[in-house]
């Protein structure tokens, strides 16, 4: 498919803010719509959609299955932004991860292997890893888990996915690009809309032990 203007144009435009209003399009509406891409571009969609369903993978998964399904998504990515946006939600997992077993006096997980990871064993005495300068949204995070407000927690780790997807789609006008990051904005209204105040705090804590697990 050359050209993306046909299907992006169909796309409602997405809210400014992901809490900011009702989702503008339905799944199956978007999954046809995407339809319209090629062999090749289907399939990357379908492994963004794949990570983005790793990613809420329920607690009764077995470790082993989550650890092979994520080497598996990793081992099969090559598109670069793709890449990039799994990259990060894995180190915002990792943080998080890290942060909980720190809190509540637990032994370090067993890290995935990345940098990032032997960074937060360095430094696994100091408040927040010394990661502050790095991600900007750790110090809210920690600043909500102390005032008990899980819901809040989410909203910072939603907001810095969906800030950084908005300033990364601002580099693209038209292209398979722009569709990888609506879909990927799209799928963090579909998360935040499906919250609500009585299932905040059980859905926050399914998160963090998904995150747990994931990184065992």
């Amino acid at each position: 498919m050359e050209s993306y203007y046909t299907l992006i144009a169909s796309l409602p435009p997405l809210p400014r803010d992901f809490d900011d209003g009702p989702i503008p399009i339905t799944a199956a509406t978007l999954w046809h719509r995407l339809s319209m891409l090629g062999q090749r571009d289907r399939e990357i969609i379908q492994q963004v959609s794949d990570f983005f369903r790793w990613d809420r993978q329920p607690r009764d998964r077995s470790d082993a299955e989550i650890r092979d399904t994520h080497r598996r998504l990793v081992s099969e990515i090559r598109h670069p932004l793709v890449a990039r946006l799994v990259n990060h939600r894995i180190e915002m997992r990792t943080v998080v991860a890290a942060l909980r077993c720190q809190r509540d006096g637990l032994p370090q997980p067993e890290f995935p292997e990345l940098p990032l990871s032997v960074w937060i064993r360095r430094h696994w005495d100091e408040p927040c890893f010394r990661l502050n300068h790095r991600f900007d949204w750790l110090s809210r995070f920690c600043q909500a888990l102390d005032d008990d407000q899980p819901k809040r927690a989410q909203w910072h780790l939603f907001t810095e996915l969906w800030n950084l997807w908005c300033r990364l789609d601002d580099h693209y006008n038209f292209t398979f690009e722009s569709v990888v990051l609506y879909l990927a904005r799209w799928e963090i209204l579909h998360r935040w809309a499906s919250q609500d105040e009585q299932r905040g705090r059980q859905r926050f804590n399914d998160l963090v032990e998904d995150i747990l697990q994931t990184s065992r």
